[in-house]
């Protein structure tokens, strides 16, 4: 019965369109049929006169190997000759490093003794190597290249430190504990990075792990999902910095020691102007506690900055006013706010800017605005960090430099390291600066003494801060607070000035005296030893 159905069931028409299609595949396949057919005769004729051609000779093959290995020693020698005379062409040999920032080693003068010895022919291959033209652009390209492969060539500055175990319960007077592992005379500032690199920008101004990490502008928070994308060929170990990205950040090592001479000399300085001046003190953490996540910083060899602060601030006598401003930039840094400079080991202006608005809160007065002072912007830095590191990363997304100062004046008088005055402006061109010199924008770098004096304000007020180069960028806001700003640098002071902060704080009248710096210098002991020397 089923099959009738299907017998007597009515076949339907193929629609046109259909079969218009049908008749196009059909011609297509007319037309393309000669062309395999084509195809497969060429094919043919090529294997059958492939098989003809006898193979080449042993001679053949031997001239052709022969003439391939000219080729390479002649393009291999052109090269050398090529670098070779640009290496002997004088005038393009630079002489000085952007990179190193330093002065490039000289042509050394020939002596007959020297000669003699040997010495000058060394001293020639130091001058040939330091020299050589394009070096820090093939260095660049050699960690470029080498970073493709896993490999990380860059210059360590120190050892990462063990630290002292930090005490929860604040110094005491009669407190004899000894530090568990180092001894604040065991802290060399050579190894420590961002002691090393003051010392090099104030040269220059007178004359763990590596890991992966959110940018420095993206919130670091302790178990932030970007951590996990962390994997083990990142890592790496700098001596005293961790890299993370194109971005470096300091170990921190408490040292009990030299914190407790730190808190002792604050307190004298609390004791000496009392009835004078009013001591405060304000110490800045480094990046590595602010921008970097707890998840991470708890998987490396770095103290505590947070307890370490805690310790410092307890400890310190009634008469000194504190400033603790660690909470304060790590709520601006969790909103991706730009504190602290990737390839440098400063704090930005505008983290500056914070800390001076606690101050002031602190001290009872009013803080400007920040768009009250006049905004620069200078582009293009490449600060201690990438010195250090020589990283490529750093150098392909350097820094910005923000900078603000008072717009009642942008001048102040500064005493240099060889006694002479000069006017100088606070915040100067940036632009005019070389990549790794444009943190001296602020104040001209590190001098032992500026006065800036406020023509808008006649009441006399007066305040003094006791810095190192983290104060450069702080001591313009408060121009806009005070009549008179004395900023002096502990490091240098003594050899321009004999007088200690006392007589000072009393010769220039001074109602306020901040100490201002990074944590680094609490468990520095040379930075402690002259401050305590210029506290008297």
């Amino acid at each position: 019965m089923k099959q009738n159905k299907r017998k007597n069931r009515l076949r339907l028409p193929m629609p046109a369109f259909v079969r218009k299609l049908e008749d196009k595949v059909l011609d297509f396949l007319d037309w393309i049929a000669p062309v395999v057919d084509w195809v497969g005769d060429q094919a043919e004729r090529y294997k059958a006169a492939s098989d003809a051609v006898p193979p080449p000779s042993k001679h053949w093959v031997r001239r052709r190997k022969v003439s391939a290995e000219r080729l390479t020693v002649t393009l291999f020698l052109l090269f050398l000759t090529v670098m070779t005379v640009l290496a002997l062409y004088l005038p393009i040999r630079p002489t000085w490093s952007n990179l190193e920032n330093r002065t490039l080693t000289e042509f050394p003068t020939p002596t007959v003794v020297r000669v003699l010895n040997g010495s000058f022919f060394d001293d020639i291959n130091t001058w040939f190597a330091d020299t050589f033209p394009l070096r820090e652009r093939f260095l660049a390209a050699q960690n470029t290249m080498e970073s493709f492969y896993g490999l990380q060539s860059h210059k360590v500055v120190g050892d990462v430190t063990e630290g002292d175990e930090i005490p929860e319960t604040a110094k005491t007077d009669d407190d004899t504990s000894q530090s568990s592992d180092t001894e604040a005379e065991n802290v060399e500032p050579a190894a420590d990075a961002s002691a090393a690199a003051e010392e090099m920008e104030t040269a220059d101004a007178s004359s763990s792990a590596a890991v992966e990490q959110p940018e420095e502008e993206e919130p670091a928070e302790e178990n932030s999902d970007e951590d996990d994308d962390i994997t083990a060929d990142e890592v790496q170990t700098l001596g005293a910095l961790l890299v993370i990205r194109d971005a470096a950040y300091e170990y921190y090592n408490f040292v009990q020691d030299t914190a407790d001479d730190y808190i002792d000399l604050v307190n004298r300085a609390a004791e000496l102007l009392e009835g004078q001046s009013t001591v405060y003190d304000l110490v800045v953490p480094n990046s590595m506690d602010i921008c970097v996540s707890e998840k991470i910083r708890k998987s490396i060899n770095t103290s505590d900055q947070q307890a370490a602060l805690n310790y410092l601030y307890s400890s310190m006598s009634s008469q000194v006013q504190t400033v603790n401003v660690y909470d304060l930039l790590s709520e601006h840094q969790a909103e991706g706010e730009y504190l602290y400079f990737r390839t440098d080991h400063h704090w930005t202006a505008l983290g500056a800017y914070y800390a001076y608005t606690a101050f002031a809160e602190a001290a009872g007065k009013e803080a400007a605005a920040l768009e009250d002072y006049q905004a620069y912007t200078f582009e293009g830095f490449t600060g201690s960090f990438y010195r250090e590191t020589e990283s490529a990363a750093m150098l392909s997304n350097p820094d910005t430099v923000y900078a603000y100062g008072p717009t009642s004046t942008n001048t102040g008088l500064i005493t240099q390291g060889d006694g002479s005055q000069l006017s100088h402006t606070l915040i100067g061109d940036g632009d005019s600066l070389s990549a790794v010199d444009k943190y001296l924008t602020f104040l001209g770098g590190d001098h032992p003494l500026t006065v800036i004096e406020n023509p808008d304000i006649t009441d006399g007020s007066a305040v003094m801060i006791i810095k190192e180069s983290y104060g450069n960028c702080f001591a313009p806001f408060l121009v806009e607070n005070y009549q008179y700003v004395y900023v002096v640098d502990y490091r240098y002071i003594a050899d321009v000035d004999s007088r200690t902060l006392p007589e000072l704080a009393e010769d220039y009248d001074v109602d306020d005296v901040i100490f201002v710096h990074s944590i680094s210098a609490t468990r520095d002991s040379s930075s402690v030893k002259k401050m305590a020397s210029f506290v008297g």
